[in-house]
């Protein structure tokens, strides 16, 4: 039967392997995290259109492609009138092969024209994060570039928890933007990378 498909939800699929990747020290992959970034783009701020979460496949075209058909990825998402566009940040240096083995949280604030990295092992994404900035400031067109800013966050205390972790800085993040609170800032008991984990599984 092979890898048999869990779920379909939205632009995302879940097979059986990916759920296994919740039990134990596993480290999550991108489908998983796409799955949450739809589940917060449609379910949680759905009745927001000025906030954008991009998928770590797109993310990492935008990242790894030519930097000419970046209209092709972000025209169809209206990225440039969204006020916050969350991006799952991994150091896979690959446009067609899976892999990696980091993540980290790149937020775009519209209102202080900051990029936000929010890393949980701080600087091993950081020339990723740069890479990702340098692509869409150019692609924004605005007048003055956004400046990256190195977020204060929790920071895993194991080699696994990364994603877990930037599903949870992408939640609260989120939360403080639609309130029109400061960015920048993300600490959490670390039991909520488990907690994560469970909530995503359930989810499912």
């Amino acid at each position: 039967m092979g890898d048999r498909v869990i779920l379909s939800y939205h632009d995302c699929l879940i097979h059986e392997s990916d759920l296994r990747l919740l039990e134990g020290r596993n480290w999550l992959n991108d489908s998983l995290i796409a799955f949450w970034f739809e589940h917060l783009q449609h379910e949680v701020f759905g009745g927001i259109s000025r906030i954008l979460f991009i998928s770590p496949e797109v993310t990492q075209l935008i990242k790894m492609g030519d930097p000419n058909e970046l209209p092709i990825f972000l025209d169809p998402l209206e990225a440039r009138f969204k006020d916050h566009i969350f991006l799952a940040v991994n150091d896979n240096s690959s446009v067609i092969a899976s892999g990696g083995s980091h993540w980290s949280l790149l937020i775009y604030s519209k209102y202080d024209n900051k990029w936000y990295h929010y890393d949980s092992q701080r600087g091993c994404n950081y020339k990723d994060a740069r890479c990702l900035v340098t692509r869409i400031n150019s692609y924004l067109e605005r007048a003055i570039p956004a400046t990256l800013v190195d977020a204060q966050c929790t920071q895993q205390d194991n080699s696994y928890d990364c994603g877990a972790f930037v599903m949870t800085y992408a939640y609260r993040a989120a939360e403080q933007a639609v309130k029109g609170l400061a960015l920048g800032t993300c600490h959490v008991d670390r039991l909520e990378a488990n907690r994560m984990r469970d909530l995503i599984k359930s989810l499912v």
